[in-house]
C-alpha cells in the first residue's frame, strides 16, 4: 500500500484538509482570541517549514526540482510529497 501513487495523493489531500480543519479547530477552541485562533495553523506552518531545510530541498536537488517548488509542494504537503519522492513512488 505504501508503494502506491493513490495512497499518496490521498494524504497529500488530507495535509490540505488538516490545515482547513487546524483553523477551524483554533477558532472553535479560541473564538475571541485573533492569535490564538490561528495557533495549530502557524504550528503546521513551522513544522513543514522546518522540513525546508532538512529534507526537501536536499531531495529537490537530487531529483533535479527548481528550488521554488520544492518549497511550495512542502508547505502545502509535507512528508507526504517529499517522502514518495525521495522513494520513486511519484517523479515531482
Amino acid at each position: 500500500m505504501i508503494q502506491n501513487k493513490m495512497f499518496w495523493y490521498f494524504l497529500m489531500i488530507g495535509a490540505i484538509v488538516l490545515y482547513g480543519l487546524s483553523l477551524a479547530l483554533g477558532r472553535y477552541l479560541f473564538p475571541g482570541d485573533p492569535l490564538m485562533s490561528r495557533i495549530f495553523f502557524i504550528g503546521l506552518v513551522i513544522l513543514h517549514l522546518a522540513e525546508i531545510p532538512a529534507v526537501s530541498l536536499k531531495i529537490g536537488r537530487e531529483k533535479g526540482l527548481p528550488a521554488s517548488l520544492v518549497v511550495l509542494k512542502t508547505l502545502l504537503y509535507g512528508f507526504t510529497w517529499w517522502l514518495p519522492l525521495k522513494k520513486g513512488i511519484i517523479d515531482k
